[in-house]
């Protein structure tokens, strides 16, 4: 009897603290400094600048020189063509005039002999087709202006002629070749089983269109001057299969789709890199406060922490004073309960199923209120401890965070 009462001893207590892990996750909003800071008051103005216009523009030139050229020309061209036309006509009255002038015998033998060789007149007068001006294809030339005031507005800043100069260069799209790929498959007849052999083909091509970043200080200093490799770099169109063994769209059809949607893109990659370099933003990122199911209040202070942390994130931008004073108590909640921390006990309440996530909890809450000195010395302390990869992997991936806001504060 003795042993069975020690034995249910040892499995109250060790029921006890049976923890279980909660999540609760939300969507935080951060204001995050730019990783380039300007001084106080300075402004910007932005142009794109489409590199690749001037030679479309010159070979338009060009066409309209050859055309004005034509037409200087027409007049005497139409003269020279009316002269010699009239000369024809001469030629021909002069030549029926002879054959008039000819005896009835001689026709008859004439007609005989050479089958008739009554002259013909010739065909109404035609004047020379008018010039026309050649057509010039060319890729799509797009509204440098309205590109400027979609894509290059930097949050946080004002627009000022005199201050920063962002410049957008577009240097045209590229593209290969487009190539037929074709694949053969084997198709089975669900209810013959009969066998036949189909043939699908697609379109394939690499295309571009590549961009430059470039800021000027007032004073001429470049600040930045970059090609995006994600922007520079080709990439792979593929057009859908079709069951034959040739593509029914022609391949010229997509390569004009794509030059509209690849500007589009690679302008939208260029309005995040202005942002992130000279724009103050507000970030989202989605999140969660790990805590223990509470069991008759064996964890309220980890409970109540995770009601302070997620009030707290939920004002960051609207009160951060509020924000940063909710924060702080979820964190000395989160570093009490670290203290009576024990990785070799199981049993324990704050054991190594719990540690590690208030770790991640600590991380996250200093690096949203800017205590980055605090954010690593907590995460150099779960260096020594002997935690899972995944555990580590979630620590490092906060950690990109916290040395990111950290850079971008400090500046």
């Amino acid at each position: 009897m003795k042993k069975i009462f020690t034995a249910a001893l040892l499995l109250t207590a060790s029921l006890s603290f049976g923890q279980n892990m909660k999540k609760e996750k939300m969507t935080v909003a951060y204001i995050q400094p730019p990783m380039v800071h300007l001084e106080e008051g300075m402004g910007y103005t932005s142009q794109v600048i489409l590199d690749y216009e001037e030679e479309i523009n010159a070979e338009l030139a060009k066409a309209e020189e050859e055309y004005q050229q034509a037409l200087a020309e027409y007049p005497e061209k139409e003269a020279a063509a009316k002269a010699a036309y009239d000369q024809r006509y001469a030629e021909y009255e002069k030549a029926l005039e002879e054959w008039n002038s000819k005896g009835t015998m001689g026709k008859i033998i004439e007609k005989q002999v050479l089958e008739n060789s009554k002259p013909n007149a010739p065909g109404s007068y035609y004047p020379p087709s008018k010039p026309y001006k050649r057509q010039v294809t060319h890729q799509k030339l797009f509204n440098a202006d309205q590109l400027a005031s979609t894509y290059c507005r930097i949050e946080g800043l004002n627009q000022d002629p005199n201050g920063v100069q962002i410049e957008v260069h577009l240097f045209g799209f590229e593209n290969d070749d487009p190539v037929v790929k074709k694949k053969e498959y084997t198709q089975v007849d669900s209810k013959t089983k009969a066998k036949k052999t189909i043939v699908k083909s697609h379109w394939e091509f690499n295309y571009r269109h590549s961009m430059s970043l470039r800021a000027v200080h007032p004073n001429g200093t470049i600040i930045f001057d970059e090609v995006p490799s994600s922007i520079a770099d080709y990439k792979l169109y593929a057009s859908a299969d079709e069951t034959r063994s040739h593509p029914s769209t022609n391949a010229n059809t997509f390569v004009e789709n794509l030059q509209p949607k690849i500007v589009e893109t690679n302008m939208g990659i260029i309005n995040w890199m202005l942002n992130d370099k000279l724009g103050t933003t507000e970030q989202k990122r989605d999140v969660q406060i790990i805590f223990v199911k509470n069991k008759k209040g064996e964890y309220d202070d980890l409970e109540n922490a995770m009601f302070d942390a997620k009030e707290g994130y939920n004002m960051l931008t609207s009160r951060p004073d509020e924000a940063k004073a909710k924060i702080a108590s979820a964190i000395e909640a989160w570093e009490g309960a670290l203290e009576e921390g024990d990785m070799n006990d199981k049993k324990a309440r704050i054991n190594k199923k719990v540690i590690p996530d208030l770790y991640k909890n600590l991380l996250l809450a200093c690096a949203l209120t800017e205590e980055f000195t605090k954010a690593e010395d907590h995460y150099n302390a779960t260096l020594r401890l002997d935690f899972s990869r995944g555990d580590e992997k979630d620590l490092k991936e906060t950690m990109l965070l916290v040395n990111d806001l950290k850079e971008r504060h400090q500046k």
